[in-house]
C-alpha cells in the first residue's frame, strides 16, 4: 500500500469511484423515505475487482488510524442508525484492503460504518479502491473539510493540514476540493483572528461572513469588541463591514501615543474600560502630571445611545 505514483485527484471524493457514487456530510445526516432507492442491509455480493459495490462485513472493516475527525456526535450517529435500520445505506463508504489480513481499512464514510455497527447490519455498501497511503491520508482530510457541518475555523485547520502535509499551492488545494482558489485564501485568514473570535465562530456564535470581515481587521482586540458587540446587537455582516470601515479610516489618521510606549498600567486600564464598555478606548496622558484624555470609540449610532445610556446621559 506504500507504493509510490502518482496521487488520483480531482473534484471532490467522486474521483475515487469507477460511477458517479455522491458522499457528502449531507448524506451521513438525512436518508431518503425511499426504500426502493436504498441498498438492503442484509444483501450480499460477488466481489467486484472494477470498483463497483460491494457487501463486506462491518466487522472486516478497521477505521483509519490517521483520521482527521476525532470526534462524533453520539446523538447524531444514533438518528443515523435508526434511519439505517429501516431502509439501509443509501451510499456506499470507501474502503482499501489491507496487505496484512483479511480486512479492509476504511478510506471515507466513517460516521456512516460507525452508525451500521450501532443499527445491528451485518454488512454494508462499500466500493474498494487501490490506494496508497498518501492517498488515503490526503482523501480522510479531503473528505473531513467536505462535511457541511463543520463550523468555519475547523474547515479553515483542515485546508492548512492538507497544504502543509501534502506541500499544495492554494490553487491545488482548491483543486483537490472543488472550490475556488478564494475559498482557501479567505478560509486560511480565519487563522489570523484571535483566539476568542475564532471559539465565537467554532460555537457558530457568529457567522461565517462575519469572521470573514472582523479578519481583515489588523488590531485583534478590535477583532474582539466587534464580535461581541456583533453578537449583542444582532448585528448583520453588513453593519459589521460599516464599523471595519470606520476602524480602518480611523487608523488611517495614526496613533499619536504608540501602543509599545504606553506604560502597561495604561495599557491595562484601557482594556478594563473596553470591557467593560465594549468599545475601544484610548487613553492618552497629558504634558502635565495628572492630565490626560480618555477617548471612547463607536462605531454606529446605536452603539453611541448605548454608550451614553451607560454614562447616565439622555440622548433624547
Amino acid at each position: 500500500m506504500s507504493k509510490a505514483r502518482q496521487p488520483r485527484l480531482g473534484r471532490g471524493l467522486s474521483a475515487l469511484m469507477a460511477r458517479p457514487v455522491g458522499i457528502s456530510a449531507e448524506d451521513d445526516q438525512k436518508t431518503s423515505a425511499s426504500a426502493a432507492l436504498a441498498v438492503p442491509a442484509d444483501s450480499d455480493s460477488a466481489e467486484r475487482p472494477d470498483g463497483g459495490v460491494e457487501h463486506l462485513p462491518v466487522e472486516a472493516i478497521r477505521p483509519n488510524p490517521g483520521q482527521p475527525r476525532q470526534s462524533f456526535d453520539e446523538r447524531t450517529l444514533q438518528e443515523l442508525a435508526d434511519s439505517l435500520r429501516q431502509v439501509g445505506m443509501m451510499q456506499p463508504i470507501i474502503v482499501r484492503r489491507n496487505e496484512t489480513e483479511d480486512t479492509y481499512e476504511l478510506v471515507a464514510g466513517e460516521r456512516r460504518w460507525r452508525a451500521a455497527g450501532l443499527a445491528g447490519l451485518d454488512r454494508v455498501p462499500c466500493i474498494v479502491r487501490d490506494l496508497d497511503d498518501r492517498e488515503t491520508a490526503q482523501w480522510a482530510l479531503i473528505e473531513n473539510i467536505q462535511r457541511e457541518d463543520l463550523n468555519p475555523i475547523d474547515r479553515a485547520r483542515g485546508f492548512a493540514s492538507l497544504i502543509d502535509q501534502f506541500e499544495l499551492s492554494h490553487e491545488q488545494a482548491a483543486t483537490h476540493l472543488g472550490v475556488d482558489r478564494t475559498t482557501i485564501t479567505n478560509g486560511l485568514r480565519l487563522l489570523q483572528l484571535h483566539p476568542d473570535v475564532q471559539e465565537l465562530a467554532v460555537r457558530g456564535a457568529i457567522t461565517n461572513g462575519v469572521a470573514k470581515v472582523l479578519a481583515g481587521i489588523a488590531d485583534s482586540e478590535v477583532q474582539v469588541l466587534l464580535a461581541r458587540q456583533a453578537i449583542q446587537r444582532g448585528w448583520s455582516v453588513r453593519q459589521v463591514e460599516a464599523a471595519a470601515r470606520n476602524i480602518k479610516s480611523e487608523s488611517k489618521e495614526g496613533d499619536p501615543a504608540p501602543k509599545s510606549a504606553r506604560s502597561r498600567h495604561l495599557a491595562d486600564l484601557e482594556n478594563q474600560i473596553a470591557e467593560q464598555l465594549q468599545t475601544k478606548v484610548h487613553i492618552r496622558p497629558g504634558r502635565k502630571k495628572g492630565t490626560g484624555s480618555l477617548t471612547i470609540d463607536f462605531y454606529s449610532i446605536d452603539q453611541f445611545d448605548t454608550l451614553m445610556s451607560r454614562l447616565g446621559v439622555e440622548t433624547e
